[in-house]
């Protein structure tokens, strides 16, 4: 069974981020505790008659602006089942609009193209600037904590379960997860790697039970 991922930073198997000589940064790659692969293992376990194999294509920066004009490439590997995870990057533009359009070509794409899809909703980011920040980052880091603060985040995953339903998507929804740790007063921001957006290689696990749980109530291994 082919299972394709497609999504941004967080799928490529992005954690820190680390200043460098020339004044930018540098990301810390670390693909064997990324959240697909953790999948891949329990998926294995689970249903050991099953040959599973993992596809990733997730690139750092994406938006789903991004991901809809690399959907053919995901098409060409006739996946059997396809987790879409787009979010991050889009939050920084609020236009709400232009990412149900994306969504719903995406989606509307990979039905037509063949094989199951599932949309996982992506991690909150920071709520504020936190210690550790790179200093490069301020700006962004201030700006990430906004959309999560002010909704922004909320409302485009919102947008995103919507599109997927209208689609016949399956939903595997992270995003509720994080959203009841912070109920529940865990400070969230101290869940990611960078300190804005990319998720703690133990939060990965997180992704991987909720798609988990997805797959085997949906029934979706083949």
């Amino acid at each position: 069974m082919k299972i394709v991922f497609f999504g941004d930073s967080v799928t490529e198997g992005v954690f820190e981020l680390m200043n460098n000589p020339q004044g930018g940064f540098d990301s810390v790659f670390d693909k064997d505790r990324v959240y697909h692969k953790i999948l891949i293992e329990k998926l294995k376990n689970a249903y050991s008659g099953v040959a599973f194999e993992g596809v990733n294509m997730g690139v750092a920066g994406n938006s789903s602006k991004d991901g809809l004009e690399r959907v053919d490439e995901v098409l060409k590997q006739k996946p059997d089942l396809t987790v879409v995870c787009f979010g991050l990057n889009d939050a920084y533009m609020r236009d709400e609009k232009s990412y149900g359009d994306n969504m719903n070509a995406i989606f509307k794409a990979k039905k037509s193209g063949g094989g199951e899809c599932v949309f996982l909703t992506p991690n909150m980011m920071n709520t504020y600037v936190a210690e550790g920040t790179l200093p490069v980052l301020y700006k962004t880091a201030a700006d990430c904590a906004a959309c999560q603060n002010e909704g922004v985040m909320d409302k485009l995953v919102s947008v995103g379960k919507a599109c997927a339903k209208t689609s016949g998507v399956y939903i595997a929804d992270a995003y509720a997860e994080w959203k009841k740790l912070a109920y529940y007063g865990v400070d969230t921001t101290k869940l990611l790697a960078n300190k804005i957006n990319h998720p703690t290689r133990e939060m990965h696990r997180l992704f991987a039970d909720v798609l988990f749980c997805a797959i085997r109530d949906n029934n979706l291994v083949l």
